[in-house]
């Protein structure tokens, strides 16, 4: 018989070994031989419940005769049989009416030596298994008060399977996309680093420690987000979030809900609460790209999230803060435009407290060819499954190009050659000096007659951007585009809506 002190005793040695262990097994072996004293049970088993199948899956046991009675086992049992049928009947099937919470049962199944005690393990509201002990010496007091214990190793072994799970499909992922962008790792080695590159490399050696705001600047295509990456990978937030938003194509009226999120029910289609790019970015780096677009409203916004790390999200009054490293980039001329007053001029002050400037794809053809050997490689192996080499002639027209659009033109130039060349070589004369085509007759309007087009078709639509009758569809380009044209023009949409 069990004093209530010894069982105390047993019951704090049993908590310290459920802290102890990770896996259910092995806190199930070390809790046996804690209870060899108070409970000198020949076996013991920890079966998990599966609600969908309806079934009860051994995953620790302790004792001689529990290979017998383990499911798993090839061996056809009638003892083994009659346990589970009592087990299921007796326990699992009874907890949606929670006739049996925290309440061991003791029965002698027919098949059975000697009594058997049944509990369930459970986790709150959920059922998460079922405790067998069974033996002469088996007490169902005993047993009763090691539920709880039992209860909690079954769900930190659930949670350990679980994040086991989750870290095995991220993994997978992961290989699957480096896979496709034919690199073995996150942090690759820049292309150019020792030659063309030099200088900026040795500019993020030196920012990317700190936590200081970085602004780069440069031409589009000339490879911004690659930078960006590399001080995020250099510096000590390396092992969490690198976040990229695209400034340039969020919709005015969206941003704050972008960037800082919104609540339920803050506007129409806000349906639930979302984290915005601060939030998921917290402890990271977030990554501003074409961030002189962002509307004059928002400038502000962001300004005090630059200052203090506070914000609130869209229709929520409640301040939250997020420790955010900034890495904003522009092709824009940001001189000029806080003399132009579309851009704040302590906004500007505050991003490009470390700016670095990156140059274009001419201005380092030492860089062309050991870019397109990469370009090659890697197009070849994703579209034909074997790597592409130029020969020296393709060098000779690459490096002789002008590329405007940079090593994105470059990358795009390459898989077009691979393609061209049917993946046997490299077709690089027909693939170069690609431009955007433009409809027969149709000239593109110039600046002036861009700003009074869609001055005009604002007013006669009232200030809509998008929907049937919105200035989009009567100028025939995405909504998109418009916006983007007018952040690049400077025309607000509010000043035509009436009574604004």
């Amino acid at each position: 018989m069990t004093t209530p002190s010894s069982l105390v005793e047993t019951l704090g040695a049993c908590w310290r070994e459920v802290a102890r262990h990770e896996g259910i097994q092995e806190t199930a072996t070390a809790l046996a031989t804690r209870l060899k004293v108070a409970l000198p049970t020949p076996w013991l088993l920890v079966r998990r419940w599966d609600p969908e199948g309806g079934r009860l899956e051994t995953v620790a046991h302790v004792g001689a005769d529990v290979a017998e009675l383990d499911p798993r086992s090839p061996l056809p049992s009638p003892r083994r049989d009659a346990l589970v049928a009592w087990a299921i009947r007796e326990v699992a099937e009874s907890w949606p009416n929670r006739e049996v919470t925290g309440v061991a049962r003791m029965c002698a199944p027919e098949g059975i030596e000697g009594p058997v005690i049944a509990g369930p393990l459970a986790h709150g509201d959920r059922l998460l298994g079922v405790l067998l002990v069974g033996g002469e010496g088996a007490a169902r007091e005993t047993v009763q008060a090691l539920l709880e214990p039992f209860a909690l190793a079954l769900a930190n072994d659930l949670r350990l399977h679980e994040l086991a799970r989750l870290r095995e499909a991220a993994e997978q992922d992961r290989s699957a996309l480096l896979s496709r962008l034919a690199r073995q790792d996150v942090s690759d080695a820049i292309i150019g680093a020792e030659r063309g590159l030099r200088e900026v490399m040795s500019r993020v050696a030196q920012v990317a420690p700190t936590d200081a705001p970085v602004l780069i600047l440069g031409e589009t295509g000339a490879g911004k987000e690659v930078v960006a990456r590399a001080i995020h990978t250099r510096s000590r937030r390396r092992d969490a979030p690198f976040l990229r938003v695209n400034c340039g194509a969020i919709p005015t009226e969206l941003v704050d809900s972008e960037l800082f999120g919104h609540e339920k029910g803050a506007f129409t289609g806000a349906i639930a609460q979302r984290k915005g790019w601060f939030e998921r970015a917290d402890g990271g780096t977030l990554f501003l790209d074409e961030v002189a677009e962002l509307p004059a409203a928002a400038q502000v916004r962001l300004l005090r999230v630059l200052q203090d790390g506070s914000f609130q999200r869209v229709g929520g009054g409640e301040t939250h803060t997020a420790d955010v490293r900034i890495v904003a980039a522009t092709h824009r001329d940001m001189g000029t435009m806080v003399r132009d007053g579309r851009l704040r001029q302590d906004l500007w002050y505050r991003i490009s407290v470390f700016p670095v400037s990156l140059p274009a794809l001419r201005e380092r053809r030492s860089d062309i060819p050991s870019l397109a050997r990469h370009f090659a490689e890697r197009a070849g192996l994703r579209l034909f499954g074997r790597a592409l080499d130029p020969s020296e002639a393709d060098l000779a027209a690459l490096s002789g190009y002008p590329w405007p659009g940079n090593v994105r033109e470059l990358a795009a130039v390459i898989e077009r050659a691979a393609i061209l060349g049917n993946g046997h070589a490299l077709s690089v004369g027909p693939a170069l000096g690609v431009t955007p085509a433009v409809a027969p007759g149709v000239t593109p309007p110039a600046a002036g007659e861009d700003r009074v087009a869609i001055e005009e078709a604002l007013r006669r639509c009232l200030g809509r951007i998008e929907g049937p009758f919105g200035a989009a569809a009567a100028l025939g380009v995405n909504p998109h585009t418009l916006r983007s044209r007018m952040r690049r023009l400077g025309i607000e949409w509010g000043h035509f809506r009436p009574g604004v």
